[in-house]
């Protein structure tokens, strides 16, 4: 019911009208930490042919509500009007004004001001190792999907196939080289292109002081807005290192869930890189999560933020399998002074061992370095072998018949106990002479002793022993295979 007053509306009951409906809705579906302040200041003075006219105090509401909260109020103001909703204006009041009532009669349309000029983008300084390129990254079977995809990025930043591109893997697997490797080819071929790289604190940092400035009224709350509107919601492309380390701040993610869907909207690439497939990731609901909540090993995430990235395209980099480690130690150690004759050898032997990360292998061909420029260490196999065996104090345990038959059994893929059996096949019988043959060349265990081991007496040790020497000098493959797993067993 409605009284008319100086061609006024009174409300009786204001959470009746369209405009609270509508408002209802935006807070309902934008939680985020700004919501409250910003949406608090809106006023709405009516719909003129199609057009909600809405009230902002400053240009930096108006701003904030254009770029994040323009398709909410678009969605539920045509939710409200229906077919009569065309789009919504904003123009500015002065504080000390009196923000009008609904009128009941059509207000006057406002005047047509020329659309402002679109800002001019900043570029971003970038912080990035000169070393990580694509033409530095080594590819290989466990992380070509993610270096393709991050190449295809590089190449058409923006492109809805892989926006957003989100790289996971463990640590030191080169995630962070490759997301620097995108930042790098783009401002080579696009310098006009404004390139936002940072780590996961950096965001956190930018976001928690900007929110704080805000909520607690302290500090240049417009400056703090405009310096992370600049470095984040203006830029082309968005490269985001170790998202993971958002798990403390539940809100700043809620924070990133609204930047990634606003440049994804604006056609802008968004490159994310975690330690984890978004799915093995705790979500909680930042509406009701309890402050104090009981710890997990598990990294949390938000409802929020989880929505965005699991549309994302996810590409993982798994552990470096043997034929990448062999290509990443002969890449970089081009640089050491390995003997020339044996620098193939070294670099297999140094290979063999699994090696979870490329910073274990880039630690160690390190201390090789050093090794030979400070202790003046000759770089030869049998040097290296002796450089990097483990200290007699280290806890290595000593080579034993049961540790090598294990070893011999997990390359060939048989069981241990096979090795003992009375089967004759050459699946069984040619593991069995190579744990025989290495049990005696890495142990000092008597023949007899080895025989016991796979239950056969001395003189079928030295018939296999000395059957697998002239099986080794016809069969190369077998000879090299043979090696691999004394590397392997030596390391």
């Amino acid at each position: 019911m409605f009284y008319i007053v100086d061609n006024t509306v009174s409300l009786l009951d204001i959470a009746e009208t369209p405009w609270q409906q509508v408002l209802d809705r935006v807070r309902s579906e934008c939680k985020d930490f700004f919501g409250a302040v910003i949406l608090d200041a809106l006023g709405f003075e009516g719909m003129c042919n199609g057009y909600a006219l809405l009230t902002v105090p400053d240009e930096l509401r108006e701003n904030w509500v254009n770029a994040h909260y323009g398709d909410l109020l678009r969605k539920s103001f045509a939710a409200v009007f229906g077919s009569e909703f065309v789009d919504y204006r904003i123009r500015q009041i002065a504080p000390s004004d009196p923000i009008p009532e609904i009128r009941l009669a059509m207000p006057v349309i406002p005047r047509v001001v020329e659309a402002p000029k679109p800002p001019k983008r900043p570029k971003q300084p970038l912080a990035l190792y000169a070393r990580y390129t694509f033409e530095n990254f080594v590819e290989g079977e466990c992380n070509s999907t993610a270096f393709r995809a991050c190449q295809a990025v590089a190449d058409n930043p923006g492109d809805p196939a892989l926006n957003p591109l989100f790289v996971y893997g463990e640590s030191g697997l080169g995630k962070t080289h490759l997301l620097q490797s995108i930042a790098a080819k783009i401002q080579k071929s696009r310098p006009e292109a404004s390139i936002a790289y940072c780590h996961a604190y950096d965001f956190l940092r930018d976001a928690t002081a900007m929110a704080s400035a805000l909520h607690n009224k302290t500090g240049n709350v417009r400056e703090l807005a405009q310096k992370f509107r600049e470095r984040y919601e203006l830029c082309d492309v968005l490269l985001l290192d170790d998202v993971q380390l958002l798990e403390k701040g539940l809100w700043t993610q809620d924070r990133l869930a609204i930047l990634i869907r606003h440049l994804r909207a604006e056609g802008k690439q968004v490159v994310i890189s975690c330690d984890r497939h978004p799915s093995l990731f705790k979500v909680v609901d930042t509406d009701n999560e309890q402050r104090g909540s009981s710890r997990s090993s598990i990294p949390s995430i938000s409802k929020k933020l989880l929505a965005p990235l699991a549309s994302c395209v996810a590409v993982g980099i798994d552990e470096p399998d043997l034929a990448t480690r062999m290509n990443l130690i002969s890449k970089k150690s081009e640089n050491l002074p390995f003997a020339k004759a044996d620098r193939e050898e070294i670099c297999r032997y140094l290979s063999m061992p699994p090696r979870k990360n490329v910073r274990l292998i880039e630690g160690l061909l390190n201390f090789l370095g050093a090794m030979n420029m400070f202790c003046k260490a000759d770089l030869n196999l049998n040097s290296v072998k002796r450089l990097v065996a483990p200290s007699e104090h280290g806890g290595h345990m000593e080579l034993t018949a049961k540790n090598i038959a294990e070893a011999v059994a997990l390359e060939y893929r048989i069981e241990v106990c096979e090795l003992s059996s009375k089967r004759q096949s050459a699946a069984i019988s040619t593991p069995r002479k190579v744990a025989m043959y290495l049990c005696r060349e890495l142990t000092t265990d008597s023949l007899q002793n080895i025989g016991a081991m796979f239950c056969r007496d001395y003189a079928t040790v030295i018939a296999a022993i000395n059957s697998l020497k002239k099986q080794m000098e016809k069969d190369a493959s077998l000879a090299r295979r043979v090696q691999d797993i004394r590397y392997m067993l030596e390391a």
